[in-house]
């Protein structure tokens, strides 16, 4: 199994001493850094209109981590494919793919924002067709052939896309979600699922979902993602000091937005999400007890170098030299550890 780092958003809250110049250079020096102490991959996530820069634009700031970096895979966790034209999404990941030497997976979801949705002049109610259809057209544009398209949401007369990826056929294609629907779709169309934080047991059950809906000849080959969100240190109460205030900040906003799309705003000073919640949430714990918690990720898919754990240890406020020591130690002492036989088990197919 592979062992990343994300998803990283880029916020920057405004009442935090910091420039956008400066958290991009922080994300890729931290990049910079898991490959050093041996991690596998750093993933990224778009939003739009955020009051703290939450990262709108993915495909840059994926070149800058790539171009820093020579073995590090750079995965998007995810795009949202409604706000991208498929043909220049094409055209551009089959560069990025090419300049990366195939160390690029793209990940992509609906969207679920009314205000973003209203900002790009799309239609909330064809989202799910709208990022069929861009799976759709990114496999056909990355054949190398001429060819149109006649969709619900998108039509092509006749296009081809020069050049061709550097991976055959494209990069991998995951899909996110978290409902049936968006369960189903990516089984049906992605090369593998990428889910959000999760207690273990329900985060297997999607993931059998989602290869229930799979063809039959893709499940042995099926990728599976998946974000955990924590800290590690040595004292916890210590590591709760140090990152409690951006993981509350992290989960308020998007608690904020979820009260938004209910009709239900509330003031911008609100205590949306309680110290309880955002420590069941994270996993905040020593190298050992993040060890135990992980394990069995590697123990289900042992021997999957397709399937890759995203852990989150990046949060805003937090000082930056502790996050690389964070970073170190989950890459030469947490995966080590885990990739043990001790911590070996059955393959998933």
């Amino acid at each position: 199994m592979q062992y990343g780092l994300g998803l990283y958003t880029g916020q920057v809250p405004p009442d935090e001493d910091i420039s956008f110049h400066d958290e991009y250079a922080r994300i890729i020096e931290q990049a910079k850094l898991a490959e050093e102490v041996g991690l596998d991959s750093i993933w990224l996530s778009e939003h739009h209109g955020a009051a703290d820069g939450y990262l709108p634009s993915l495909l840059p700031i994926a070149a800058a981590i790539l171009a820093s970096t020579t073995r590090l895979t750079v995965g998007t966790a995810v795009l949202l494919a409604p706000f991208h034209n498929p043909l220049r999404l094409a055209e551009d990941v089959a560069v990025l793919d090419q300049l990366s030497g195939g160390r690029f997976i793209l990940g992509m979801g609906t969207g679920w924002r009314r205000t973003e949705f209203r900002a790009f002049g799309a239609d909330m109610a064809t989202r799910g067709k709208a990022l069929e259809e861009t799976a759709q057209i990114l496999r056909l544009a990355w054949q190398g052939e001429r060819f149109g398209f006649d969709g619900r949401v998108h039509q092509i007369d006749s296009a081809v896309v020069r050049p061709e990826p550097f991976t055959p056929g494209g990069p991998p294609i995951w899909l996110g979600g978290t409902g049936p629907r968006a369960l189903e779709r990516a089984g049906r169309l992605g090369d593998g699922f990428f889910g959000v934080s999760a207690p273990f047991d329900s985060a297997m059950s999607s993931f059998s979902r989602v290869l229930d809906s799979a063809p039959e000849e893709k499940r042995t080959s099926f990728s599976f993602g998946q974000l955990r969100s924590g800290f590690i240190a040595d004292d916890p109460e210590l590591g709760w000091k140090i990152a409690g205030k951006g993981m509350t900040y992290t989960q308020d906003v998007h608690a904020r937005w979820a009260a938004e799309e209910a009709g239900a705003p509330v003031e911008p000073d609100a205590n949306l999400s309680s110290e309880d919640a955002v420590r069941r949430y994270n996993l905040i714990g020593t190298p050992d007890e993040v060890t135990a918690a992980l394990r069995p990720y590697q123990q289900r898919f042992a021997g999957r170098t397709d399937s890759h754990l995203c852990f989150r240890l990046y949060h805003p406020y937090m000082p930056h030299d502790a996050v690389l020591d964070a970073i170190q130690t989950f890459g030469r002492v947490i995966v080590p550890d885990l990739r043990t036989p001790a911590g070996q088990g059955p393959r998933l197919d």
